[in-house]
């Protein structure tokens, strides 16, 4: 939903991450504060804390002429920003025009190290296509490949795409690549009915094995609730795997349905199917897609409305399919209204329908602005943009909900790191960090893995003590070539850091160390950071092989 007002500036966040992610790492060990010294502390003491958090809405607008052209060059006097009727001073202003990406060199990283953080010019869109098997006939889902593929081979050269499967267990086919042979490699792994054996260790940007035969018994017998609830968690777990990527993220998500809405409107619906247990989780999926710029492109795989035949009118289930689909159409609406997308359905050319999707979604405006209502009471929040122009059509996001900032509990941090972790979800770039691991060797029996977190999206409290206090949660899980688990190790770090310190760590990063016991083997190690301040999660991948002579310490 917001942001802290420096995590907008892209061009600055890249300027940080290339200083964060140079050879150096911390010292092993624990981050600490230490113990103030001499008149220093008395100084500290007597001087009044004031706290302040300024917490910023990102408007991304997408302004067309009457022929569907972006129009250039706007200012920012050129729009007007209302939040509940109220005007807003636009405190940040940057426009966005598709560009064939520049290819940007690779992070030289010394031997042994990784990260998350991936090299490019901030502020242009990405692409994600979504295969919705949950929510979809098999045989739609052959119509939805086939259009997919069209659209891949047609894709302008360099155009970062990504490639997910919703199902009961969410899986990621192709990280971003702006290489189409890839992109349609990894598509025409999808097909119903087929079982692809696992490949390699899963990473951001290879293939995964991709099982869609086990989605199809269950989504005859699942109940609406159990679906609802499996699309919330895939669309937070796609919001915090792009959030790191600057710029606006379309996703094109192809369904035979779509159970989810999120304006306040159907607020009646979504507890229907919620059995009218905690709607927290629809909030945060809304908060999750507005902080990392999630647009939604939502388009229907069943093609046209049976009820545009004629004869189909004369048919009794007529009424009843008319009324499935205008409440279709409805959720689809609704749905891209208010994270500042677009809805196609009844055509039967869903490959045309993608390429106006992602030709909408690569030029536009981002806007920033700092609420004047300071009330955090959770209630939906109106956003209109407006423009003096004539003739023009603006599209963006309707609205947000202003939650409080809150920290995760134990078994909140516990479920949502645990989940992160998992294999065959895609890294989650919401914290960005660079990591060390060191196999064992003839002084260490164990596999050892050191952190340097980017300092600058964990929420630090300010306290009466003039220090600055996190609680971190860090976790370390080995999985096999088959994605069994072979062994992981959990740590939570809650600590507090003098101002030299602090700025230190800005600068260096969030240190910890960890270490692992494992058996000789290859491995894929899956690192990962949760903050609990900022309930934001940031994951890496990391292969690694033990041999026996490693692990005998010779």
């Amino acid at each position: 939903m917001t942001e802290r007002f420096s995590s907008y500036m892209c061009a600055a966040l890249y300027t940080v991450l290339f200083l964060f992610c140079s050879p150096y790492l911390p010292a092993q060990g624990t981050a600490s504060s230490g113990n103030p010294q001499g008149n220093s502390q008395a100084a500290a003491e007597s001087v009044p804390v004031f706290h302040s958090s300024v917490r910023v809405v990102l408007v991304d607008v997408i302004v067309n002429d009457k022929k569907g052209q972006f129009v250039p060059d706007l200012k920012p006097e050129d729009f007007i920003l209302l939040e509940d009727g109220k005007p807003q001073r636009i405190a940040a202003f940057n426009a966005h025009r598709y560009q064939t990406p520049r290819s940007l060199p690779p992070l030289q990283l010394p031997p042994h190290q990784f990260t998350n953080f991936t090299p490019q010019e901030p502020g242009g869109a990405v692409t994600i296509v979504l295969l919705d098997t949950l929510n979809t006939p098999i045989l739609q889902q052959v119509d939805a490949r086939k259009a997919m593929l069209q659209f891949i081979e047609k894709l302008p050269p360099g155009q970062r795409v990504a490639l997910f499967v919703l199902s009961d267990h969410p899986k990621l086919v192709q990280g971003f690549t702006g290489s189409s042979d890839v992109l349609v490699a990894a598509a025409k792994t999808i097909r119903p009915g087929f079982v692809m054996n696992s490949v390699d260790s899963p990473s951001s940007s290879s293939a995964i094995g991709i099982d869609i035969q086990s989605a199809f018994p269950a989504q005859s017998v699942m109940a609406a609730e159990t679906r609802l609830r499996l699309t919330l968690a895939s669309l937070q777990m796609l919001a915090r795997a792009v959030s790191g990527y600057p710029g606006r993220k379309n996703v094109l998500w192809f369904s035979g349905q779509f159970p989810l809405r999120l304006s306040p409107e159907f607020t009646v619906n979504n507890h229907a199917q919620l059995m009218n247990q905690d709607y927290s989780e629809v909030l945060e999926t809304a908060a999750l897609l507005a902080a990392s710029q999630v647009a939604l492109y939502p388009i229907d795989v069943t093609g046209l409305n049976p009820g545009t035949n004629i004869q189909d009118r004369f048919s009794p289930d007529f009424g009843m399919m008319s009324s499935m689909g205008d409440d279709k159409r409805t959720a689809m609406e609704d749905l891209a209204r208010e994270t500042g997308g677009d809805a196609f359905y009844g055509t039967n050319a869903l490959g045309d329908a993608m390429v106006r999707g992602l030709k909408q979604g690569s030029d536009y405006y981002t806007l920033a602005y700092s609420p004047t209502n300071h009330d955090w009471n959770g209630q939906y929040r109106k956003i209109e943009a407006k423009t003096s122009l004539k003739g023009v059509k603006l599209t963006f996001r309707r609205g947000y909900y202003a939650n409080k900032e809150k920290e995760f509990s134990g078994d909140q941090a516990a479920r949502m790191l645990a989940t992160a972790m998992q294999p065959t979800v895609p890294e989650s770039t919401m914290l960005l960090l660079k990591v060390q691991v060191l196999p064992p060797d003839s002084e260490h029996k164990t596999v050892r893995i050191d952190y340097a977190v980017d300092a600058h999206d964990i929420r630090f409290a300010d306290s009466d003590d003039q220090q600055k206090h996190v609680a971190v949660d860090f976790m370390a899980a080995a999985w096999s070539k088959d994605f069994k688990d072979a062994g992981y190790t959990t740590d939570m770090v809650n600590t507090a850091f003098r101002p030299e310190a602090y700025q230190q760590v800005l600068h260096t990063g969030f240190p910890a160390h960890q270490e692992l016991d494992l058996k000789p083997g290859n491995y894929t190690l899956r690192l990962g950071v949760l903050d609990r301040g900022s309930q934001k999660i940031g994951t890496v991948d990391v292969p690694l092989t033990i041999t026996g002579k490693e692990a005998l310490g010779n």
